[in-house]
């Protein structure tokens, strides 16, 4: 009706506005159409992306049950989903505890798992050296965490029990040396990042 009446009046009604490219594309058909782009653009390199390897990390836990012979040593990543390509745990076993990391000769036993979340080993030995390797590849970017600790029950059978540890030179980043009570637990140990390398 007020078309009617202004051009009875000799005036045009003006058209509704229309967005930059006018009636060839109305605004909403444009952002719709940006959008559905963006979409198929970059979802497919969301989905092949996958996890950030950043997000990866690696970590030794040790677990021992009060009145327990065996010790639990478990290389494993805290709330992880991706595996990792290859871990590694080997128990050495041998020498004399003096409250340091062994630099004697070894008796190693090792345990190689490749594609897993988690790699563990129970041992009875006292004291223990323990070295700690997990590999994470994704894309052709290789990730190596490791850790060298060595640890030694003290008062076995009692209610004292405890693990004392001493971390090697080249695993920086724990505390040195240190104890934990059996029956109380302890944090995971982390692993360090050594990158695309690995340790010296």
């Amino acid at each position: 009706m007020i078309d009617r009446q202004l051009r009875a009046l000799g005036l045009q009604p003006r058209p509704p506005p229309l967005g930059r490219l006018g009636a060839v594309a109305p605004v909403p058909f444009v952002g719709l159409a940006t959008i559905l782009v963006a979409l198929i653009v970059f979802t497919p390199v969301l989905i092949a992306s996958g996890p950030s390897p950043l997000a990866v990390e690696g970590y030794l836990y040790v677990y021992r049950g009060t009145g327990s012979t065996l010790t639990d040593f478990e290389v494993a990543a805290y709330d992880q989903e991706v595996p990792y390509d290859w871990l590694n745990l080997s128990v050495g076993t041998g020498f004399v505890w003096d409250g340091r990391c062994p630099t004697s000769a070894l008796n190693w036993t090792y345990l190689n798992e490749t594609d897993a979340l988690v790699a563990n080993r129970l041992t009875g030995a006292n004291p223990v050296v323990v070295n700690a390797t997990a590999v994470y590849v994704q894309g052709g970017s290789r990730t190596v965490y490791a850790g060298e600790l060595a640890f030694d029950l003290v008062g076995l059978n009692s209610s004292s029990e405890s693990l004392v540890y001493a971390p090697c030179p080249w695993t920086p980043g724990v505390s040195s040396p240190g104890s934990w009570s059996v029956t109380l637990g302890t944090d995971p140990f982390p692993l360090v990042n050594y990158g695309s390398g690995g340790p010296p």
